[in-house]
């Protein structure tokens, strides 16, 4: 019995430890993310220079703190909580699959070498004028500039905050690390979109309002059936 505490002890302590580094990159990603420490940049590179480049080294020490939790969520100590195997497993992985493929198909409608920032970058390696990357995950600007609700964005209004959570939680093994882990990131996903409506509001104004109040839910997931019209409609423009 002692040692089956021990045991639990331990593992409780590297789940906290996986908690812990989760909710540090969280907080470090929100920052980054944030409209304050992107004009600060500006001020001190030049706007040219922060349109061009933040999107893509954004991302890039977003891929260099997911691999630092996956380094302390290996060496942490745990243990397994349950593992399905079977026909059951098999189901979990289609609902895995299915939140691929909703994050794929919100990620399409975005814009993928968009939403990496590279045609920013390469506008800026080229010495040519620097087009804005995206401030956030919202649906895509029509050819008037209008933003449309179609797709995965008619069911939320972050889709690609959405998604993960049935890839992290349809897992059919699941540890103590790795439950620890999800419950961080999907505490994270749900505030960190109140994060970015504030950005999105703040830098397309009421045109995202408009899609605010268009019925498209903020995160859980419903249709519309009139979620692909433009948001004029709900600004009450021709």
């Amino acid at each position: 019995m002692p040692r089956r505490i021990a045991g639990e002890r331990t593992a409780l302590g590297g789940a906290v430890r996986v908690a812990a580094a989760t909710a540090a990159f969280a907080a470090v990603h929100s920052l980054l993310a944030s409209r304050t420490v992107k004009r600060a940049v500006g001020r001190a590179v030049g706007e040219r220079n922060r349109a061009g480049l933040y999107r893509v080294l954004f991302n890039g020490s977003a891929v260099a703190g997911a691999g630092l939790i996956a380094v302390v969520a290996v060496r942490a100590p745990g243990r397994e909580l349950y593992h399905v195997r079977g026909p059951q497993a098999g189901a979990l992985r289609v609902g895995q699959l299915g939140g691929t493929l909703f994050a794929l198909a919100a990620l399409r409608q975005v814009g993928v070498t968009r939403f990496l920032g590279l045609p920013s970058a390469a506008a800026w390696l080229a010495g040519g004028p620097v087009p804005e990357p995206p401030e956030g995950q919202g649906p895509a600007l029509d050819a008037v500039g209008l933003r449309r609700a179609a797709g995965p964005f008619a069911w939320s209004r972050h889709p690609l905050n959405l998604a993960p959570l049935p890839i992290l939680w349809l897992n059919p093994r699941m540890t103590t690390n790795l439950a620890a882990f999800n419950a961080a990131t999907t505490l994270y996903l749900v505030v960190g979109s109140l994060h970015e409506e504030a950005r999105l509001r703040e830098a397309y104004g009421d045109r995202y309002v408009a899609y605010q109040h268009s019925g498209v839910p903020y995160y859980l997931p419903a249709s519309r059936a009139d979620a692909t019209e433009p948001v004029s409609a709900a600004l009450g423009e021709e």
